[in-house]
């Protein structure tokens, strides 16, 4: 039985690293071919992250949060203690504005892929999603500074 298990785990960590190895090969790939369609694929990928179940999925609980709440302050306060994120929601008249020091995603932070900036235009997919849910219209999101840039923080601004 302890073999077994031994045995499954091996499988399982065998498969994340050619996972991770795939994907990396695939950003690679997506360096290759222009920007604007390079940045809208990477932004489906964002917007599957986004639906992901696993930690409870963002995109569910944006809805909950945009199908009780009508108050801006109150829609970011429930999204910056019920999503899990890189960093803090602000507001900024019409603008929502997060910095974070370290990446928010769980495949760069867990290392099964390797940060690099065609990578990152996948948060502006996951976060576009959450808050076109969150505010039930269509959000425009930039992504100003990020680490895999070589920035020291990522940074995004949401257009509301």
């Amino acid at each position: 039985m302890e073999n077994s298990k031994k045995r499954d785990k091996d499988q399982l960590s065998f498969l994340l690293k050619l996972a991770g190895n795939m994907i990396d090969s695939l950003i690679q790939g997506l360096d290759l071919i222009d920007p604007e369609t390079r940045k809208r694929i990477m932004e489906l990928c964002g917007k599957a992250c986004a639906r992901e179940e696993f930690f409870g999925s963002a995109l569910a609980i944006a809805k909950r949060i945009g199908e009780k709440e009508t108050d801006m302050d109150k829609i970011l306060e429930r999204a910056n203690e019920e999503i899990l994120w890189c960093g803090m929601w602000e507001r900024n008249n019409n603008m929502v504005i997060c910095s974070c020091r370290h990446c928010g995603c769980p495949l760069a932070e867990h290392n099964v892929v390797k940060l690099r900036e065609t990578f990152c235009y996948c948060s502006l997919g996951w976060i576009k999603s959450i808050f076109d849910t969150l505010f039930n219209k269509d959000v425009r999101v930039d992504l100003e500074k990020a680490i895999g840039f070589g920035d020291k923080e990522c940074r995004f601004v949401v257009y509301i």
